[in-house]
Parts: structure tokens; C-alpha cells; sequence
């Protein structure tokens, strides 16, 4: 082979494989930014059981072309309360399966016609229909990786044509443990199945590649392509833990078992007249039929598993609910805020109840509670920002508005709480000599409301009782009215001094607290929320 055409040929691969990877590339990022924002209309009628949500993570695989996404998905579902966690390992299931559908297209050899429906998909984008524009979208980004096997099948049919080219390339591809490796380890990189299973036609295509190695690279796909994926999810919140032990075990199991089943599997499509092409490709669909056919009993068994043996841990300041893959969800995305404020709500609780009982302090949690208040409430209102409602969704929009007020309230509290109040109620001398020169009657009284109002607020806020907020305002009133006495009970029996301002100061500023804590419980009334309402 003469060298220009060497340069050409590895030209027409790269490019075509880069243009294979950038299709499934725009695939996820036009699923994000276009796809998902109106999938929160159909996710009630795609969860529900588990039939359901693994047609949901068959379908979020197929059009998004990424198992990732439906990971995250079902991470920001079980969390919002839409699904169990068994039923999320559904969708999992579902994406290892939906996966395959861009590879089966691409065995149809259909990608000589790709710059056909690249120009077709580009003249429907302009129209105006909303839902034309939508299959558009899908269809170029599918063009686009049939655009990249267009060039990898033209670069490596013209390198193959040299005979000494093909014989290295068999040399190498007659190894079935090598090429398994070989596709666990790019699939892994690159983060796509369909582009391993691409190159693996591009050699079939040229006499490149033997029959003894499809299921191997198929098999090296399929586990290499969730690597990433379900280890990143081992660093997310306990539902993400738990998601990524199901997955993990899922998938190792499941290729572990395949593994030992390669020489049969392979006589048995060899002698159903299946070429190297088509071993490939339907091989691919063998695989996550067996591994979904293992589990599919114990998927209730898993999750149960996983719950026992993944337990909460991590800093108190990290997100467990809020997920960034699910802002394009919106509906789902204001569930999921709503559930981290329930949370910060507790932190802000617990905080409270130890600066007014210093023998509840347990210092190791009190000393980490002020930074992770704040931490927490600071990531909670910055996904209270990226978060998009359009006016498509009235109802939608008065939750959200609703949470958005609640947060701003929250991340208020907040830094009230942690600042001045923890400063004073902080310091032993100074907590000291506020309960001294209140007394004891008027300090206990102020304290007990002080821990009542807090539960009575916040369990208004979670619950929505109409109850509850009523008996907020009531207790406003009189926490008001005890205060008003501890302030003439100290300013009328000492000389003012520090001690006197700080206490003043403290009293005044826990008034300004619970006055904001009401409005949270009050705001209740337009809003209730999604621990009480059908989240779909």
C-alpha cells in the first residue's frame, strides 16, 4: 500500500470514529436539552411498575445513547419518590438493552444513504411543528454516527485491501480474550457500545475480523461501556450508592456468566448461517437478554441487598437528593430540591435544639452542623437557579415558585442561625449568663417555646397541615410575648453591659428567626408538598 493511501485510510478512520463519537455525544446532550424537558409529561405513564420503567430506561438508552443518563435518571426518580429502588434497577436493565438499537441499524448497512437523511433531518429541523423538530433532532444525531461508519467502513476497506494490512489485523483480531479486552477497555474510554461495535463491522466488513471474536467484543461492550457510569455513581448520594452496588453486580455477574457460555453461543449462531457481521450485532442483544433474564427475579432480592449492605455516609454538607442530570426534567427537579430542603430543614432543627440544650451537644456532629447549613442550603438555592419552568406548565409553575420562596426563606434562616445566634449560644459563659439573669422560670419557659415553635414550623413546612401552621402563628404570639418579659426582666434588674447587649441581641435575633420560620410554615398553604401528593 502506497503511503498516501495509508495516510488516507487512517484519515477516514479517526474521523469517522470521531464523528461516530460526536453523534452519540450530540444524542445525549439533544435528549438533555430538548427530549427530557417534555418527557416529565409521559414519565407517569412510563413508571409505575416494572414493565414500565424498564421500557422507560430501553427507551432513555435508544434516544439518548447513553446508559449513564438512564443511571441518572433512575438515581433523581428514586429519590423524587417516583420509583422503588427495585424498579429503577429496571431501568437499568432496560438501558443495557436499548442500548443495541443504533448498532442494529448499523448492521442494516443503511449509512451509504447517511448523507441523504442528514440533509432530510436538517430541512425538517426548520420546520415549525415542535414535534417534527423533536424527530429531526433524533434523526441527525443518528445520521451523524452513521456519517462516522460511512467513513470508518471507506478507511478500513481501503487499508484492508492490502493483503499484508489484513493478515496483521487478523493476526491480532484471531485472539478472542484480546479483542474482549481490547473492547472492554475503548468502550470504557469512549463511553459508547455502538462505536466498539461500529469498528468491530468496519473489520467484519473487510475480512478483518473472525467470527471466533464478535462475542467477545460484544461482551467487552456491553461491560465496558457501564464502567464509568455505575463507578461515578458510587460517589453520589445513598441512592446512588445503592443504584451503582445493583448495577455493578448486575453487570459483572451477568458478563462473568456469559463469559463461560462464548463457545456455545458462538456454534449456535455459526450454525444458524450468521455472518461475522450479524454475530456482532445480535450477539450484543444475546448478552443483555441472558444478563436480564439472570436477574430479572431477584431484582426485588438486589435492591433489598442493597439497602442492607449500603448505608448512609458521607459529609453532612453533600447533596443526597439533588441531581444534575435531572435539571432538564423540571418537574422531577423541583421534587428532588423539595426533598434536600426537607433535609436542611432537620439540619437546621437539630442545630437549634443543641445550642439551646448544651447537654444534647454531641460536639462531633455540633461542630460539623454550621458548615454544612450553610454548605447545604447554598447548593440547594443554586439548583433552585439552573432549574427551567416555562409557561407551558401553569401548575408546575406555582409549585415551583412556591419552592423557590421556601428556599430563599431556608438559605435566610440559615445564615441567621449559624451566625450571631450560634456565635452567642456558643459561648458556655455567655449561654450561661443570659439563663442566669433571665431566670430559671422565664429562661425554661422561652427555651421550651423556642424548641416548639422550630418543630411545629418545620413539620408545617414538610406536611402542610392546616393544623400545624395555625398552631405556628399561635406559638409566634406567645414566644413573642415571653421574650418581650425576658428583655424587661433583664434591662430592669442590671446595668446594661456586654453581657446585657448579647442578650438582648440573641433574643431579638431568635424573634427575627421564628418570624421567618412562620412564613416558612404559612407558605404551606399555597404549596403542598410532594411527600403528600402524587409526584407524577
Amino acid at each position: 500500500m502506497r503511503e498516501t493511501e495509508a495516510i488516507n485510510s487512517f484519515v477516514s478512520i479517526t474521523g469517522g470514529l470521531a464523528l461516530f463519537l460526536y453523534g452519540a455525544q450530540e444524542s445525549a446532550r439533544f435528549f438533555r436539552q430538548d427530549i427530557s424537558g417534555g418527557l416529565k409529561e409521559g414519565i407517569g405513564r412510563l413508571t409505575g411498575n416494572k414493565s414500565r420503567s424498564f421500557l422507560l430506561g430501553a427507551l432513555l438508552a435508544a434516544v439518548a445513547q447513553s446508559s449513564a443518563i438512564a443511571i441518572s435518571f433512575g438515581i433523581g426518580f428514586v429519590d423524587a419518590g417516583i420509583l422503588l429502588l427495585a424498579d429503577s434497577l429496571m431501568m437499568v436493565m432496560g438501558a443495557s438493552l436499548g442500548g443495541t438499537l443504533v448498532s442494529v441499524l448499523l448492521s442494516f448497512n443503511i449509512f451509504d444513504y447517511a448523507p441523504l437523511l442528514f440533509a432530510g433531518a436538517f430541512l425538517l429541523s426548520k420546520l415549525k411543528n415542535r414535534k417534527i423538530r423533536m424527530v429531526a433532532g433524533v434523526l441527525r444525531c443518528i445520521t451523524i454516527i452513521f456519517l462516522g461508519m460511512m467513513f470508518l467502513r471507506i478507511g478500513a476497506g481501503s487499508l484492508f485491501e492490502d493483503g499484508k494490512a489484513r493478515e496483521i489485523a487478523l493476526a491480532w483480531s484471531s485472539s478472542p480474550l484480546l479483542m474482549g479486552v481490547s473492547a472492554f477497555v475503548f468502550a470504557a474510554i469512549f463511553q459508547s457500545r455502538s462505536a466498539i461495535i461500529g469498528l468491530g463491522i468496519a473489520l467484519a466488513l473487510s475480512d478483518a475480523l473472525p467470527a471466533v471474536s464478535a462475542l467477545p467484543i460484544a461482551l467487552g461492550a456491553h461491560l465496558g461501556s457501564s464502567l464509568i457510569a455505575v463507578t461515578a455513581s458510587f460517589g453520589g448520594g445513598l441512592s446512588a450508592r445503592r443504584l451503582g452496588f445493583c448495577s455493578s453486580v448486575y453487570y459483572l455477574i451477568g458478563s462473568l456468566a456469559f463469559a463461560f457460555m462464548i463457545p456455545s453461543a458462538h456454534r449456535l449462531l455459526n450454525g444458524a448461517g450468521l455472518g461475522v457481521v450479524q454475530e456482532l450485532v445480535y450477539g450484543q442483544i444475546i448478552i443483555a437478554l441472558f444478563n436480564i433474564m439472570i436477574f430479572l427475579p431477584f431484582s426485588s432480592l438486589l435492591s433489598r441487598l442493597s439497602v442492607r449492605l449500603v448505608s448512609a455516609s458521607g459529609e453532612l454538607d453533600q447533596p443526597m437528593y439533588i441531581e444534575e442530570e435531572l435539571l432538564s426534567v423540571p418537574s422531577v427537579a423541583v421534587l428532588l430540591l423539595s426533598r434536600e430542603m426537607t433535609r436542611l430543614s432537620n439540619y437546621i432543627e437539630a442545630y437549634l435544639q443543641m445550642l439551646m440544650i448544651p447537654s444534647e451537644r454531641e460536639m462531633t456532629v455540633f461542630e460539623k452542623l454550621p458548615e454544612a447549613i450553610e454548605e447545604l442550603s447554598k447548593s440547594c438555592q443554586d439548583y433552585s437557579y439552573r432549574i427551567r419552568v416555562t409557561a407551558e406548565d401553569p401548575k408546575l409553575q406555582e409549585k415551583f415558585a412556591s419552592v423557590s420562596r421556601t428556599m430563599s426563606i431556608l438559605r435566610s434562616m440559615s445564615k441567621t442561625l449559624c451566625g450571631e445566634i450560634s456565635e452567642i449560644l456558643s459561648d458556655e459563659a455567655a449561654h450561661a449568663a443570659i439563663r442566669e439573669r433571665a431566670g430559671k422560670k422565664l429562661w425554661s419557659e422561652w427555651s421550651e417555646h423556642s424548641g416548639k415553635i422550630m418543630r411545629t414550623s418545620l413539620r408545617a413546612f414538610v406536611i402542610g397541615e392546616k393544623g400545624l401552621i395555625k398552631k405556628t402563628r399561635e406559638l409566634e404570639i406567645e414566644y413573642g410575648e415571653i421574650c418581650r418579659k425576658i428583655r424587661d426582666e433583664i434591662t430592669g434588674s442590671y446595668s446594661y453591659g456586654r453581657d446585657i447587649s448579647k442578650a438582648i441581641r440573641v433574643i431579638s435575633l431568635m424573634q427575627g428567626f421564628f418570624g421567618m420560620s412562620k412564613i416558612l410554615a404559612e407558605d404551606e398553604e399555597l404549596y403542598i408538598m410532594p411527600e403528600r401528593e402524587n409526584p407524577c
